[in-house]
């Protein structure tokens, strides 16, 4: 496979329920590369009343992984970024004008709860593109407005959302109805870009490359890069003039 980038992570320690410690954050990465991924955007959670790390703190910790990963050699790079929860908190963010976009573009990373209704979601898709901003959406295969009502992806996704799905979904490990539910996406064109999710090297573990194996030999080679490589990296604008947080372990 080329080289794969994973936009959706929870890899900084002590900042959200993703790695808990930097020995468990040094392995994830360790995991990242063995799957074959060189991109990573690390993402911790925002969310009012149960992830409200501020900024600074998420920086501190990010940049401690950072001094880790170049000290394991790790051919890595690694952005900084934020799940944000389509909330109070995220809104204050937002007019405050302290987002942290994926990479150096200008998409960020929008998480719903599975009881929005499609009003709400849709809503939050149209007052974040009036800030000039493109909303990926997180995980949408939980989302029970969507799986209840599958055409409401592709109304989402003419509004200019995109779609992120989660590749231990792909794989089928969250269930049946859930693995058929995201092919079918897949088939459909709607999905924009399949990422890990991960959180720690146990369970919900850095499977990027385990998927976009899968996915080549699913749905072909073509579809499995564009989703886990070409598209994620497009996302990030690697070749913007300005980058940001970023490193590049082995230079």
């Amino acid at each position: 496979m080329s080289i794969l980038a994973d936009i959706h992570c929870h890899l900084v320690p002590f900042v959200d329920d993703g790695a808990a410690t930097l020995e468990t954050a040094l392995r994830l990465l360790e995991l990242e590369v063995e799957q074959g991924v060189c991109v990573i955007c690390v993402t911790p959670h925002l969310r009012r009343r149960m992830f409200e790390t501020p900024d600074e703190e998420v920086r501190r910790q990010f940049l401690r992984l950072q001094q880790a990963a170049k000290q394991a050699e790790l051919p890595l790079e690694l952005y900084l970024s934020r799940e944000y929860h389509c909330d109070e908190l995220f809104w204050q963010h937002l007019k405050e004008g302290s987002i942290m976009p994926l990479g150096n573009g200008s998409t960020i990373l929008l998480e719903f709860s599975g009881s929005h209704t499609y009003e709400q979601i849709a809503d939050g898709v149209r007052r974040v593109q009036a800030e000039g901003l493109t909303p990926l959406l997180a995980h949408v295969e939980r989302y029970g407005a969507i799986r209840r009502t599958p055409e409401n992806a592709q109304r989402l996704a003419d509004a200019g959302a995109l779609l992120q799905c989660n590749a231990e979904c792909v794989l089928g490990r969250e269930g049946f109805w859930a693995k058929r539910f995201v092919h079918n996406l897949i088939r459909s064109n709607l999905v924009s870009v399949i990422a890990s999710d991960a959180h720690d090297p146990d369970q919900r573990i850095p499977s990027l490359g385990e998927c976009a194996r899968y996915m080549s030999k699913k749905f072909g080679k073509d579809r499995a890069l564009m989703l886990t490589s070409t598209s994620p990296r497009n996302i990030l604008n690697l070749d913007h003039s300005e980058k940001r947080s970023v490193i590049h372990a082995k230079d």
